[in-house]
């Protein structure tokens, strides 16, 4: 739940637990996901868990704490995903992906490996990447000691998951990494055995812990970091619908205090359709791009110099700066303003002939759009011996005004027109943002 004081986020809490008490056969994943998907964000937060409608109710008639209520954190810190390389084998938390991961690490693992090491490889391997399915997007992925190590080189994609596992039952470590931000600069969020991460005095904040043997920890990690100002899935990936809820309370405003004018369209059908179906089924944005690649021959581009070409198309194409948001409990589109979004710059490729670059910039350009209050667009360059590749990819909604094929072309000659890019290596930051799944 968020509301715009405390005040009205209390009443919201009284409205809410009232409404579920009258209606005891509500579906609480149905109540999950219309809180997720239905409601604009404030800056006043809270957030319950419970095993049952009942004791949801419970918790929702409790006074709300006033860490809860204050602004939340400021997210642009942003997030480091680190794993400690704790997580035992046999976890109790329902993971998609984790029997999978686990699968193939009994494949990866020849007679008198170590198996061991390969499953807990694939158990953190497989909670990081549910986290980072729910909305979770880290400026870093760190691992400590080897088995963390192995796991965050496989979620930052820089190798393929079967290879760290065999490396795992091999009893190799990867190449150690370059050192992400630390705690000053950013949130850290740890996977591993919550016991292994407390160690927390009396009075002091608990960390923040994704357990896999725990089958709570998830919900109370997505609690928290909810509170905290992060727009995460606190529908823990599970399936819903849409119910009718009670809204927010009647904002007052106090003397000389005036709202902040909406500039904003309405959605039109086409935009409503495809929106609402994304925001329902989730993961599936990126399934709806419009997008535009190919391959370059010569060296590629500055850093400096895709941006700013990126840029600048935007600014000749405002339709490119689109977002969508919530607005009194309507959504809107509006253009957004500059600076807008940033290209991606994917790790080179020293032996990614043209076909090879076209495929991976083509993948990284069409992974799931943000969808709320964020810019519906997405660049990728890639470098090569002899080539760099160049993708555009538009969320299909804006496609009646935006052609790709046309745009990626007028950026290609933006950045040909451009200086040359002198062997600056690509910030790691990007690279993990960009790492297909």
């Amino acid at each position: 739940m968020s509301a715009r004081d405390p005040r009205s986020l209390a009443v919201l809490c009284d409205r809410l637990a009232d409404r579920l008490a009258r209606a005891p056969q509500t579906d609480p994943d149905d109540v999950a996901l219309t809180l997720d998907t239905g409601r604009e964000r404030f800056d006043c937060r809270h957030a319950v868990i419970g095993h049952d409608l009942a004791d949801l109710v419970n918790r929702l008639r409790e006074p709300v704490s006033g860490e809860d209520t204050g602004p939340p954190d400021d997210p642009a810190a942003g997030v480091v995903l680190l794993l400690d390389g704790t997580s035992a084998d046999g976890p109790a938390a329902e993971l998609p992906g984790l029997a999978d991961a686990l699968r193939q690490a009994e494949d990866a693992a020849p007679l008198g490996a170590d198996v061991a090491a390969a499953r807990a490889v694939a158990v953190q391997y497989a909670a990081a990447r549910w986290l980072l399915a729910r909305r979770l997007t880290p400026v870093a992925v760190r691992g400590e000691g080897r088995i963390g190590a192995l796991a965050a080189a496989a979620v930052r994609g820089d190798f393929p998951v079967a290879e760290v596992l065999r490396a795992a039952a091999a009893g190799l470590a990867p190449a150690p990494a370059e050192d992400a931000p630390g705690p000053r600069e950013a949130l850290v969020v740890r996977v591993g055995r919550r016991a292994a991460a407390d160690g927390t005095a009396h009075g002091e904040e608990e960390p923040l812990v994704l357990d896999p043997t725990d089958a709570a920890s998830a919900a109370r990690l997505l609690a928290r970091l909810w509170c905290r100002g992060l727009d995460v899935d606190t529908t823990l990936g599970r399936p819903g619908r849409r119910l009718r809820l009670p809204g927010h309370p009647m904002w007052r405003r106090t003397p000389g205090e005036h709202r902040a004018e909406d500039t904003g369209r309405p959605l039109t059908p086409y935009e409503q359709r495809w929106l609402f179906y994304d925001l329902v089924r989730q993961e599936t944005s990126g399934d709806h791009a419009a997008v535009a690649a190919r391959a370059v021959p010569g060296p590629a581009p500055e850093a400096a110099a895709v941006t700013a070409a990126f840029t600048e198309l935007q600014r000749r194409h405002p339709a490119l700066r689109t977002v969508f948001g919530e607005r009194g409990g309507r959504w809107r589109a509006s253009v957004g303003a500059l600076p807008p979004a940033a290209p991606d710059l994917l790790p080179a490729d020293p032996d990614g002939d043209p076909q090879r670059l076209t495929e991976a910039v083509r993948t990284a350009a069409t992974r799931p759009f943000i969808l709320r209050d964020a810019p519906l667009v997405h660049c990728c360059v890639q470098e090569g011996p002899t080539h760099w590749a160049l993708a555009l990819a538009v969320y299909e909604p804006l496609t009646t005004s935006l052609n790709p094929a046309d745009l990626i072309a007028e950026l290609q000659a933006l950045l040909t027109d451009g200086p040359r890019r002198q062997a600056a290596p690509a910030p790691e930051t990007t690279a993990v943002l960009a790492a297909p799944a």
